[in-house]
Protein backbone atom coordinates (compact mmCIF):
# COMPACT_ATOMS: atom_id res chain seq x y z
CA UNK A 1 0.00 0.00 0.00
CA UNK A 2 1.68 3.26 -1.23
CA UNK A 3 5.09 4.13 -2.03
CA UNK A 4 7.06 1.45 -1.82
CA UNK A 5 10.29 1.93 0.97
CA UNK A 6 8.76 5.17 1.59
CA UNK A 7 8.15 4.70 5.62
CA UNK A 8 11.90 3.46 6.07
CA UNK A 9 12.80 6.62 4.66
CA UNK A 10 11.24 8.69 6.74
CA UNK A 11 12.09 7.00 9.58
CA UNK A 12 14.36 9.30 11.08
CA UNK A 13 11.37 12.10 11.84
CA UNK A 14 9.13 9.79 13.37
CA UNK A 15 7.95 11.23 16.37
CA UNK A 16 6.06 9.09 18.98
CA UNK A 17 3.72 11.28 20.60
CA UNK A 18 1.02 10.02 23.38
CA UNK A 19 -2.07 10.30 22.06
CA UNK A 20 -3.99 12.05 24.51
CA UNK A 21 -1.75 14.76 23.04
CA UNK A 22 -4.35 15.06 20.35
CA UNK A 23 -7.15 15.76 22.64
CA UNK A 24 -8.99 19.18 21.19
CA UNK A 25 -7.51 18.52 17.73
CA UNK A 26 -9.91 17.20 14.39
CA UNK A 27 -8.25 14.86 12.30
CA UNK A 28 -9.18 13.19 9.19
CA UNK A 29 -9.28 9.34 9.35
CA UNK A 30 -9.21 6.97 5.98
CA UNK A 31 -11.86 4.89 6.84
CA UNK A 32 -10.72 2.06 4.39
CA UNK A 33 -7.60 1.62 6.70
CA UNK A 34 -9.57 0.99 9.95
CA UNK A 35 -11.84 -1.78 7.69
CA UNK A 36 -9.28 -3.35 6.72
CA UNK A 37 -7.27 -3.95 10.09
CA UNK A 38 -10.42 -4.90 11.11
CA UNK A 39 -10.49 -7.89 8.82
CA UNK A 40 -6.96 -9.29 10.07
CA UNK A 41 -8.00 -9.12 14.00
CA UNK A 42 -7.33 -12.59 15.14
CA UNK A 43 -9.79 -12.30 18.14
CA UNK A 44 -12.78 -11.48 16.34
CA UNK A 45 -12.06 -13.39 13.55
CA UNK A 46 -15.38 -15.99 12.86
CA UNK A 47 -16.21 -14.79 16.60
CA UNK A 48 -17.83 -11.40 16.01
CA UNK A 49 -20.14 -10.24 13.47
CA UNK A 50 -19.07 -7.39 11.47
CA UNK A 51 -15.83 -6.85 12.84
CA UNK A 52 -15.75 -3.71 10.99
CA UNK A 53 -18.56 -2.29 12.70
CA UNK A 54 -17.48 -3.37 16.44
CA UNK A 55 -14.19 -2.09 15.40
CA UNK A 56 -15.05 1.26 14.45
CA UNK A 57 -17.33 2.10 17.67
CA UNK A 58 -14.81 1.21 19.91
CA UNK A 59 -12.30 3.58 17.98
CA UNK A 60 -15.12 6.58 17.58
CA UNK A 61 -16.28 6.06 21.69
CA UNK A 62 -12.45 5.95 22.75
CA UNK A 63 -10.65 8.49 20.99
CA UNK A 64 -14.14 10.80 21.22
CA UNK A 65 -13.77 10.61 25.27
CA UNK A 66 -9.92 11.80 25.00
CA UNK A 67 -11.55 15.00 23.28
CA UNK A 68 -10.54 14.21 19.62
CA UNK A 69 -12.49 14.87 17.04
CA UNK A 70 -12.81 12.85 13.68
CA UNK A 71 -13.43 13.30 10.27
CA UNK A 72 -13.89 10.02 8.38
CA UNK A 73 -13.50 9.86 4.43
CA UNK A 74 -14.70 7.24 2.65
CA UNK A 75 -12.83 6.28 -0.38
CA UNK A 76 -14.62 7.49 -4.34
CA UNK A 77 -13.24 6.22 -7.48
CA UNK A 78 -10.10 4.98 -8.61
CA UNK A 79 -8.26 5.29 -11.52
CA UNK A 80 -8.07 2.53 -13.90
CA UNK A 81 -4.57 2.94 -13.71
CA UNK A 82 -4.96 1.64 -10.66
CA UNK A 83 -6.68 -2.04 -11.32
CA UNK A 84 -4.08 -4.40 -10.57
CA UNK A 85 -3.20 -2.63 -6.95
CA UNK A 86 -6.95 -2.96 -6.55
CA UNK A 87 -6.89 -6.54 -7.38
CA UNK A 88 -4.38 -7.61 -4.79
CA UNK A 89 -6.48 -5.35 -2.34
CA UNK A 90 -9.71 -6.49 -2.65
CA UNK A 91 -8.31 -10.29 -2.23
CA UNK A 92 -6.54 -9.13 0.72
CA UNK A 93 -9.93 -7.57 2.43
CA UNK A 94 -12.15 -10.30 1.82
CA UNK A 95 -10.11 -13.60 1.16
CA UNK A 96 -10.12 -13.74 -2.38
CA UNK A 97 -12.54 -14.79 -5.28
CA UNK A 98 -12.32 -17.43 -7.48
CA UNK A 99 -10.85 -17.77 -10.59
CA UNK A 100 -13.25 -15.96 -13.04
CA UNK A 101 -14.28 -13.50 -10.56
CA UNK A 102 -10.42 -12.53 -9.87
CA UNK A 103 -9.83 -12.18 -13.69
CA UNK A 104 -12.76 -9.74 -13.75
CA UNK A 105 -11.71 -7.72 -10.49
CA UNK A 106 -8.32 -7.31 -12.29
CA UNK A 107 -9.70 -4.55 -15.19
CA UNK A 108 -12.44 -2.89 -12.76
CA UNK A 109 -11.83 -0.38 -9.78
CA UNK A 110 -15.43 0.51 -8.67
CA UNK A 111 -14.74 -1.07 -5.60
CA UNK A 112 -18.51 -2.50 -4.98
CA UNK A 113 -18.11 -5.22 -2.57
CA UNK A 114 -16.04 -2.56 -0.40
CA UNK A 115 -18.76 -0.07 -1.14
CA UNK A 116 -21.36 -1.80 0.43
CA UNK A 117 -19.00 -2.20 4.06
CA UNK A 118 -18.20 1.59 3.23
CA UNK A 119 -22.18 2.49 3.32
CA UNK A 120 -22.89 0.24 7.11
CA UNK A 121 -20.32 2.38 8.38
CA UNK A 122 -21.20 5.69 6.91
CA UNK A 123 -24.77 4.58 8.52
CA UNK A 124 -23.28 4.10 11.91
CA UNK A 125 -21.95 7.13 11.63
CA UNK A 126 -24.45 9.19 11.17
CA UNK A 127 -26.57 7.37 14.32
CA UNK A 128 -23.45 8.38 16.05
CA UNK A 129 -23.59 12.01 15.18
CA UNK A 130 -20.05 11.68 13.71
CA UNK A 131 -19.28 14.13 10.47
CA UNK A 132 -17.96 12.22 7.15
CA UNK A 133 -17.24 13.05 3.75
CA UNK A 134 -16.59 11.08 0.06
CA UNK A 135 -13.53 11.45 -1.81
CA UNK A 136 -13.32 12.36 -5.44
CA UNK A 137 -10.92 9.95 -6.08
CA UNK A 138 -8.30 8.13 -3.25
CA UNK A 139 -9.94 8.82 0.15
CA UNK A 140 -5.78 9.45 1.77
CA UNK A 141 -6.28 12.48 -1.21
CA UNK A 142 -8.82 14.12 0.51
CA UNK A 143 -7.37 13.79 3.63
CA UNK A 144 -4.65 15.22 2.82
CA UNK A 145 -6.43 17.70 1.17
CA UNK A 146 -8.65 18.65 4.15
CA UNK A 147 -5.25 18.78 6.12
CA UNK A 148 -3.52 21.45 3.36
CA UNK A 149 -6.20 23.49 3.69
CA UNK A 150 -6.60 23.68 7.04
CA UNK A 151 -9.96 22.42 7.87
CA UNK A 152 -8.40 19.49 10.08
CA UNK A 153 -5.40 18.84 12.23
CA UNK A 154 -3.97 15.78 10.40
CA UNK A 155 -4.58 12.67 8.67
CA UNK A 156 -4.72 9.05 10.93
CA UNK A 157 -3.82 6.74 7.67
CA UNK A 158 -1.31 4.24 7.14
CA UNK A 159 -1.02 5.11 3.14
CA UNK A 160 2.16 7.17 2.95
CA UNK A 161 0.85 8.69 -0.71
CA UNK A 162 -0.50 11.36 1.88
CA UNK A 163 2.41 13.01 1.68
CA UNK A 164 2.36 12.99 -2.48
CA UNK A 165 -1.28 14.35 -1.89
CA UNK A 166 0.05 17.62 0.22
CA UNK A 167 -0.75 16.10 4.12
CA UNK A 168 1.46 18.14 6.53
CA UNK A 169 0.95 15.84 9.36
CA UNK A 170 0.46 12.09 9.29
CA UNK A 171 -0.17 9.84 12.44
CA UNK A 172 -0.39 6.26 11.98
CA UNK A 173 0.12 2.93 14.04
CA UNK A 174 -1.38 4.04 17.57
CA UNK A 175 -2.47 1.42 19.65
CA UNK A 176 -5.59 2.29 22.16
CA UNK A 177 -4.81 -1.32 24.52
CA UNK A 178 -2.23 -0.03 26.36
CA UNK A 179 -1.83 2.44 29.97
CA UNK A 180 -0.18 5.03 27.67
CA UNK A 181 -1.21 4.84 24.05
CA UNK A 182 1.19 6.25 21.58
CA UNK A 183 1.10 6.94 18.27
CA UNK A 184 3.14 7.68 15.71
CA UNK A 185 3.46 11.03 14.04
CA UNK A 186 5.29 12.20 10.56
CA UNK A 187 5.41 15.90 9.80
CA UNK A 188 6.25 17.19 6.60
CA UNK A 189 7.88 20.30 7.58
CA UNK A 190 9.99 17.96 8.82
CA UNK A 191 10.15 15.69 6.52
CA UNK A 192 11.68 19.06 4.07
CA UNK A 193 13.99 20.36 6.82
CA UNK A 194 15.35 17.19 8.05
CA UNK A 195 15.64 14.95 4.98
CA UNK A 196 15.44 17.20 1.98
CA UNK A 197 12.64 15.81 0.61
CA UNK A 198 10.20 18.13 -0.90
CA UNK A 199 6.54 17.04 -2.15
CA UNK A 200 7.88 17.11 -5.63
CA UNK A 201 11.13 14.67 -4.31
CA UNK A 202 8.51 12.10 -2.86
CA UNK A 203 6.47 11.78 -6.23
CA UNK A 204 9.73 11.49 -8.35
CA UNK A 205 10.62 8.26 -5.44
CA UNK A 206 6.88 7.20 -6.08
CA UNK A 207 7.56 6.83 -9.58
CA UNK A 208 11.14 5.12 -9.11
CA UNK A 209 10.56 2.71 -6.23
CA UNK A 210 6.76 1.96 -7.04
CA UNK A 211 3.17 2.80 -5.85
CA UNK A 212 -0.06 1.90 -6.70
CA UNK A 213 -0.12 3.03 -9.92
CA UNK A 214 3.20 1.71 -11.13
CA UNK A 215 3.61 -1.49 -8.59
CA UNK A 216 7.02 -2.34 -10.03
CA UNK A 217 8.71 1.09 -10.17
CA UNK A 218 11.39 1.30 -12.24
CA UNK A 219 13.43 -2.31 -12.77
CA UNK A 220 16.91 -2.12 -11.48
CA UNK A 221 16.38 1.26 -9.22
CA UNK A 222 15.98 0.85 -5.35
CA UNK A 223 16.16 3.18 -2.26
CA UNK A 224 20.15 3.28 -2.10
CA UNK A 225 20.68 4.98 -5.56
CA UNK A 226 17.25 7.03 -5.40
CA UNK A 227 18.40 8.67 -2.84
CA UNK A 228 21.94 9.19 -4.38
CA UNK A 229 20.35 10.70 -6.72
CA UNK A 230 18.61 13.52 -5.17
CA UNK A 231 21.66 13.94 -3.32
CA UNK A 232 23.22 14.92 -6.56
CA UNK A 233 20.36 17.39 -7.95
CA UNK A 234 21.62 20.24 -6.40
CA UNK A 235 19.09 22.13 -5.77
CA UNK A 236 16.39 20.39 -8.57
CA UNK A 237 13.60 17.84 -7.81
CA UNK A 238 13.08 14.53 -9.36
CA UNK A 239 10.25 15.96 -11.45
CA UNK A 240 12.52 19.16 -12.71
CA UNK A 241 15.07 16.24 -13.74
CA UNK A 242 12.85 14.30 -15.32
CA UNK A 243 11.36 17.38 -17.22
CA UNK A 244 15.23 17.90 -17.89
CA UNK A 245 15.66 14.64 -19.65
CA UNK A 246 12.44 14.88 -21.63
CA UNK A 247 13.70 18.02 -22.97
CA UNK A 248 17.17 16.50 -23.80
CA UNK A 249 15.00 13.83 -25.51
CA UNK A 250 12.42 16.16 -27.68
CA UNK A 251 14.65 16.52 -30.47
CA UNK A 252 14.84 12.85 -31.66
CA UNK A 253 13.65 12.29 -35.10
CA UNK A 254 10.15 11.05 -34.92
CA UNK A 255 11.22 9.17 -38.41
CA UNK A 256 10.14 4.80 -38.60
CA UNK A 257 13.27 2.89 -38.68
CA UNK A 258 13.19 -0.36 -40.03
CA UNK A 259 13.06 -3.22 -38.06
CA UNK A 260 16.37 -5.71 -39.99
CA UNK A 261 16.52 -9.43 -38.88
CA UNK A 262 19.00 -9.91 -36.30
CA UNK A 263 21.52 -13.44 -35.66
CA UNK A 264 20.22 -15.11 -32.54
CA UNK A 265 23.37 -15.96 -31.85
CA UNK A 266 25.07 -12.40 -31.05
CA UNK A 267 22.11 -9.90 -31.55
CA UNK A 268 23.48 -8.17 -33.93
CA UNK A 269 22.08 -7.09 -37.50
CA UNK A 270 22.31 -9.82 -40.02
CA UNK A 271 21.24 -13.43 -40.31
CA UNK A 272 23.29 -16.33 -38.41
CA UNK A 273 24.30 -17.42 -41.39
CA UNK A 274 25.61 -14.23 -43.32
CA UNK A 275 27.90 -14.40 -40.36
CA UNK A 276 29.09 -17.99 -40.22
CA UNK A 277 29.84 -16.94 -43.93
CA UNK A 278 31.36 -13.49 -43.66
CA UNK A 279 31.54 -12.76 -40.02
CA UNK A 280 29.57 -9.60 -38.03
CA UNK A 281 30.73 -6.03 -38.15
CA UNK A 282 29.70 -5.17 -35.04
CA UNK A 283 31.65 -8.69 -33.39
CA UNK A 284 34.52 -7.53 -35.56
CA UNK A 285 34.98 -11.24 -36.84
CA UNK A 286 35.47 -12.10 -40.15
CA UNK A 287 34.07 -15.86 -39.85
CA UNK A 288 31.21 -16.71 -37.29
CA UNK A 289 30.30 -14.34 -34.65
CA UNK A 290 30.46 -13.81 -30.87
CA UNK A 291 27.85 -14.94 -28.60
CA UNK A 292 26.24 -12.24 -26.27
CA UNK A 293 24.99 -12.07 -23.27
CA UNK A 294 21.23 -12.52 -22.39
CA UNK A 295 20.41 -8.91 -21.37
CA UNK A 296 23.18 -7.40 -24.11
CA UNK A 297 21.73 -4.56 -25.64
CA UNK A 298 22.15 -4.11 -29.56
CA UNK A 299 23.95 -0.89 -30.55
CA UNK A 300 22.22 -0.42 -34.32
CA UNK A 301 19.68 2.00 -35.28
CA UNK A 302 16.39 0.18 -34.69
CA UNK A 303 17.22 -0.65 -31.60
CA UNK A 304 18.31 2.84 -30.53
CA UNK A 305 15.45 4.17 -31.86
CA UNK A 306 12.76 1.38 -30.06
CA UNK A 307 14.80 2.27 -26.80
CA UNK A 308 14.18 5.76 -27.27
CA UNK A 309 10.37 5.50 -27.94
CA UNK A 310 9.78 3.22 -24.83
CA UNK A 311 11.67 5.54 -22.61
CA UNK A 312 9.37 8.75 -24.46
CA UNK A 313 5.83 7.08 -24.21
CA UNK A 314 6.92 5.70 -20.38
CA UNK A 315 7.81 9.57 -19.19
CA UNK A 316 4.54 10.39 -20.95
CA UNK A 317 2.37 8.07 -19.23
CA UNK A 318 4.01 9.13 -15.81
CA UNK A 319 3.42 12.47 -16.65
CA UNK A 320 -0.38 11.76 -17.63
CA UNK A 321 -1.10 9.90 -14.72
CA UNK A 322 1.33 9.99 -11.86
CA UNK A 323 2.16 13.72 -11.59
CA UNK A 324 -1.26 14.86 -12.15
CA UNK A 325 -3.04 12.51 -9.97
CA UNK A 326 -0.44 13.67 -7.07
CA UNK A 327 -0.21 17.29 -7.91
CA UNK A 328 -3.40 18.36 -9.42
CA UNK A 329 -6.56 18.34 -6.16
CA UNK A 330 -9.79 16.43 -7.09
CA UNK A 331 -11.67 17.03 -4.26
CA UNK A 332 -13.88 19.86 -3.52
CA UNK A 333 -13.38 22.28 -0.30
CA UNK A 334 -15.80 21.27 2.86
CA UNK A 335 -16.97 24.47 4.26
CA UNK A 336 -17.44 22.44 7.87
CA UNK A 337 -18.40 19.67 9.09
CA UNK A 338 -21.55 19.06 10.90
CA UNK A 339 -21.56 17.01 14.31
CA UNK A 340 -24.68 15.81 15.80
CA UNK A 341 -26.47 14.35 18.81
CA UNK A 342 -26.26 10.47 18.87
CA UNK A 343 -29.03 8.93 18.48
CA UNK A 344 -29.95 6.26 20.62
CA UNK A 345 -32.91 4.73 19.28
CA UNK A 346 -31.69 4.26 15.33
CA UNK A 347 -28.16 3.05 16.85
CA UNK A 348 -30.08 0.65 19.12
CA UNK A 349 -32.04 -1.05 15.81
CA UNK A 350 -28.53 -0.80 13.61
CA UNK A 351 -26.48 -2.77 16.34
CA UNK A 352 -29.07 -5.45 16.85
CA UNK A 353 -30.07 -5.70 13.14
CA UNK A 354 -25.88 -5.75 12.14
CA UNK A 355 -24.09 -6.93 15.05
CA UNK A 356 -26.70 -8.90 17.03
CA UNK A 357 -26.36 -6.76 20.04
CA UNK A 358 -28.84 -6.51 23.03
CA UNK A 359 -30.37 -3.25 22.76
CA UNK A 360 -29.43 -2.48 26.97
CA UNK A 361 -25.77 -3.48 26.17
CA UNK A 362 -26.27 -0.81 23.14
CA UNK A 363 -27.73 1.74 25.45
CA UNK A 364 -24.81 1.57 28.24
CA UNK A 365 -22.02 2.17 25.59
CA UNK A 366 -24.02 4.93 23.61
CA UNK A 367 -24.98 6.97 26.71
CA UNK A 368 -21.72 7.35 27.47
CA UNK A 369 -21.48 9.02 23.77
CA UNK A 370 -24.42 10.77 24.64
CA UNK A 371 -22.99 12.20 28.26
CA UNK A 372 -20.17 13.62 26.85
CA UNK A 373 -21.28 15.78 23.66
CA UNK A 374 -23.68 17.03 26.46
CA UNK A 375 -21.03 17.81 29.02
CA UNK A 376 -19.03 19.67 26.62
CA UNK A 377 -22.19 21.78 24.61
CA UNK A 378 -22.13 22.77 27.91
CA UNK A 379 -19.08 23.75 28.86
CA UNK A 380 -18.80 25.71 25.63
CA UNK A 381 -22.24 27.20 25.91
CA UNK A 382 -23.27 25.33 22.95
CA UNK A 383 -27.60 25.27 22.72
CA UNK A 384 -28.38 22.00 21.32
CA UNK A 385 -31.62 20.11 21.89
CA UNK A 386 -30.63 17.99 24.72
CA UNK A 387 -31.68 14.15 25.10
CA UNK A 388 -30.25 14.10 28.36
CA UNK A 389 -30.24 15.88 31.77
CA UNK A 390 -28.24 15.49 35.11
CA UNK A 391 -30.10 13.97 38.02
CA UNK A 392 -28.02 13.49 40.47
CA UNK A 393 -24.04 13.67 41.50
CA UNK A 394 -23.51 9.94 43.04
CA UNK A 395 -19.84 10.63 44.42
CA UNK A 396 -16.39 11.78 42.95
CA UNK A 397 -14.19 8.61 41.08
CA UNK A 398 -11.20 8.32 39.15
CA UNK A 399 -11.10 6.40 35.87
CA UNK A 400 -7.81 5.81 33.76
CA UNK A 401 -6.29 8.85 36.20
CA UNK A 402 -8.89 11.02 35.53
CA UNK A 403 -11.13 12.83 38.03
CA UNK A 404 -14.71 12.49 37.74
CA UNK A 405 -17.55 12.22 39.09
CA UNK A 406 -20.01 9.25 38.75
CA UNK A 407 -23.66 10.73 37.30
CA UNK A 408 -27.18 9.85 37.07
CA UNK A 409 -28.49 11.22 33.93
CA UNK A 410 -32.22 11.09 32.91
CA UNK A 411 -32.98 10.06 29.75
CA UNK A 412 -36.11 9.53 27.58
CA UNK A 413 -37.83 6.43 29.03
CA UNK A 414 -35.59 5.58 31.63
CA UNK A 415 -32.34 6.51 33.80
CA UNK A 416 -29.01 4.92 33.68
CA UNK A 417 -25.83 5.42 36.11
CA UNK A 418 -23.08 6.32 34.05
CA UNK A 419 -19.23 6.95 35.15
CA UNK A 420 -17.72 9.38 33.10
CA UNK A 421 -14.07 10.65 32.54
CA UNK A 422 -14.75 14.47 32.38
CA UNK A 423 -12.81 17.06 34.40
CA UNK A 424 -14.40 17.93 37.92
CA UNK A 425 -14.22 21.57 37.60
CA UNK A 426 -16.26 21.31 34.73
CA UNK A 427 -18.77 19.30 36.20
CA UNK A 428 -18.54 21.76 39.61
CA UNK A 429 -19.35 24.31 37.39
CA UNK A 430 -22.59 22.58 35.97
CA UNK A 431 -24.01 21.96 39.27
CA UNK A 432 -23.49 25.36 40.62
CA UNK A 433 -25.73 26.71 37.41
Amino acid sequence: MGVHDLWSIIEPVRESVPLYSLSGKTLAVDLSLWICEAQHVQAMMGRVTKPHLRNLFFRVTSLTLMGIKLVFVMEGEAPKLKAETMSKRTETRFGGFKKAAATKCTTSTSRGRFKAVLRECAEMLDYLGVPWVTAAGEAEAMCAYLDSQGLVDGCITNDGDAFLYGARTVYRNFNMNSKDPQVDCYRTSRVQSELHLCRDNLVGIAILLGCDYIPKGIPGVGKEQTLKLIQTLKGQTLLQRFNHWRENNTGVSEEVVKKVPHCHVCRHPGSAKAHERGGCVLCNSKHFCQPQDFDYKCPCDWHHYEHTRQALSFEANIRKYIISEFLIAKDKPVSHFKRRQPNMLLMQKFAYDKMEWPKHYTSEKVLVLMTYTELMNRKYGRKMPSQINPLKIVKPRVRNAVACFEVIWGTPGHSALLSCSVSILTLKDQRNK
